[in-house]
C-alpha cells in the first residue's frame, strides 16, 4: 500500500497567527493616523465666514453660535449650530454648511428692516418687522424707511405696523417719510403719514396694506391738476382734502410743511 503524507497542522496555525497579527498592526497604524489628524490642524475650524447680517454684527452671530477658530471640525452639528443663531430675536432664520477642510459658512436671513426711530437721546435705531428695535452703528446709513414718531414702546398698534409694513413694496415704502400715531374713538388704529412729495396722508393700520396701493395713482393725478400738498385720506373711501380746508386754517401747512400746531381731526375721524 502506499503511504500517505501527514497532514500539516501547524502551518495552518502559523497562518492564522500571522493573519491576526498584521489585523492588530493595520488597527494600531489606523488609530495612531487617526490620532495624529485630530491632533493636525486639518481637523480644526480655520475659517468662520458669516453673510446675509445688517442689523447684527459678526462678532454677535459668531458669539452666538458657540464655535470658533481652533475647535474641532467634527465636534459639532450644524443644526445645533443653527439653533444657538436662531436665538438671537433678529434673526428670522440661519444656514450653516461645512466645508472640508476647516472651513465653516453661516448664512442668516434676519427680519427685515422696515422703519427708523430716533430715541429722546438722539440715537438712531432700525425697526425690524418683527417690532426688534436695533441701534444704528453705521453712520453712513441710508434712511430709507419711514421714521416713526409718537409711539410708546408698549404700543400694540405699533408692532401691528411694523409686521404690516413688511408687506408693503420698497419703491412704495420709500415715499412715506414719517408716521406718527392718530387714533380715535372710530379708529384706534388710526395713522398720520408724510410724504416725501409734501402731502399727509391719514389712514389705519388694518387698511394700510391696501390703501397705499392707491397713494402713488392719487399723488399723480394731483400732479396733472398741479397740486402739489394737501391731505388724502384712505379710510372708507380715498379722498383729497386741500390743508386749509381739513384744517380750517387758512394759513396753516401751505405747501404741505408741518405746523407746530396740535393736528386738529374732523369729526367722526
Amino acid at each position: 500500500m502506499q503511504e500517505r503524507m501527514p497532514v500539516l497542522r501547524e502551518e495552518r496555525k502559523r497562518s492564522r497567527g500571522s493573519r491576526k497579527l498584521l489585523f492588530f498592526l493595520l488597527l494600531l497604524f489606523v488609530t495612531l493616523l487617526a490620532v495624529l489628524f485630530f491632533r493636525s490642524s486639518l481637523s480644526k475650524i480655520a475659517q468662520i465666514e458669516i453673510a446675509g447680517n445688517t442689523a447684527l454684527t459678526a462678532e454677535e452671530i459668531g458669539q452666538a453660535s458657540g464655535i470658533s477658530n481652533g475647535h474641532n471640525f467634527f465636534g459639532f452639528r450644524s443644526a445645533t449650530v443653527e439653533q444657538r443663531v436662531k436665538q438671537l430675536q433678529a434673526v428670522e432664520s440661519v444656514e450653516v454648511r461645512k466645508k472640508f477642510p476647516g472651513s465653516i459658512r453661516i448664512t442668516v436671513r434676519e427680519y427685515p428692516r422696515v422703519a427708523f426711530q430716533i430715541r429722546p437721546t438722539g440715537e438712531k435705531e432700525m425697526l425690524l418687522s418683527n417690532g426688534l428695535a436695533v441701534p444704528v452703528t453705521d453712520k453712513n446709513i441710508v434712511v430709507d424707511k419711514p421714521i416713526l414718531s409718537g409711539w410708546d414702546e408698549g404700543n400694540t398698534w405699533k408692532l401691528k405696523l411694523c409686521e404690516t409694513l413688511r408687506k408693503i413694496p420698497d419703491k412704495t415704502l420709500s415715499e412715506i417719510s414719517e408716521i406718527k400715531p392718530s387714533p380715535t374713538k372710530t379708529y384706534e388704529d388710526k395713522i398720520k403719514m408724510y410724504t416725501r412729495s409734501q402731502f399727509e396722508v391719514y389712514t389705519t393700520v388694518t387698511y394700510l396694506p391696501d390703501k397705499i396701493l392707491y397713494l402713488e395713482e392719487m399723488i399723480e393725478q394731483m400732479a396733472d391738476k398741479e397740486v402739489d400738498s394737501g391731505v388724502f385720506e384712505l379710510l372708507e373711501a380715498n379722498t383729497h382734502i386741500p390743508f386749509e380746508q381739513y384744517y380750517g386754517k387758512p394759513d396753516a401747512q401751505k405747501n404741505g410743511q408741518k405746523t407746530d400746531a396740535k393736528d386738529t381731526q374732523k369729526k367722526g375721524n
